[in-house]
Parts: structure tokens; sequence; C-alpha cells
């Protein structure tokens, strides 16, 4: 292969990589969040999250379970290498579905019904959590 030709392969090459990386970068559409609900792509908490905060990591909900009073707002963080969503089981008293979180992606929603709240990962279905909402 002449020098010329190598030269213009690595270009196009190079060419290529930058047009992928601005693609992937410009790719952030998300659906509009329910009511109740918001997105965030802010940076997670790097361990704990606080009382009303759950960390998506290891594949698992953590804490797997929270008790909160009505009009608390909890927080999801993605601190997993994978995409996660979280999504009301049927029955619970109100519904929420987000979108898919990636890493150091968030997901807020406000409880204001009582009740006891089950969840899941609709990605991972073995990942489960509930938050109960007490008045």
């Amino acid at each position: 292969m002449s020098r010329y030709s190598r030269a213009v392969l690595c270009s196009a090459c190079i060419a290529l990589l930058i047009f992928a990386c601005i693609a992937a970068g410009c790719s952030s559409a998300q659906a509009p969040a329910a009511s109740g609900a918001t997105f965030s792509n802010a940076a997670p908490p790097t361990s704990s999250g606080g009382a009303n905060t759950i960390l998506i990591k290891n594949f698992a909900f953590d804490p797997s379970s929270v008790t909160v009073k009505t009009g608390t707002t909890v927080t999801w963080v993605n601190q997993d290498g994978a995409p996660h969503t979280v999504v009301s089981d049927a029955g619970s008293p109100a519904a929420f579905t987000s979108d898919s979180l990636s890493t150091g992606n968030s997901y807020k929603f406000t409880f204001t019904q009582p009740g006891t709240y089950t969840y899941h990962c609709s990605i991972h279905p073995s990942m489960a959590g509930t938050i109960v909402v007490q008045q």
C-alpha cells in the first residue's frame, strides 16, 4: 500500500471516528416525563444517596425498601455501567415509569398518595424495590 493510500485511509478513519463521537453526543432524546416525574443527567452521588435517594448499583436498588411521607420526592440514581429503568408494578396506588437511565442519569417521582408501591427494572426484571408512603 502506498504512503498516499495509507494517509487517505487514516484520514477517512479519523473522520468517521469524529463523526461517530459527535453523533453519539447529540442523541440524548428522552420521552416527556410523567406528571410528578423528572429526569436528570446531573452528576450522581458517589456513595450513599441520602434518605430519599435510591442508588442503582450492582444490578440492585439500594436500599431496596424505603418508607417516606406523602408528598416526598424520591430520586433514583444509576451508578451501574448498564442502563436501567424504574417502573411501578401493577396494583401500585399510582403508576410511574422512567426512561432508560444511562450511567449517571437520575429519575425523580413525587409520591402524593399513601400506600405501598412496588417497582422493578423493565430491562432486568429481577431488580425490584418497594416504597411505602405514609401520611
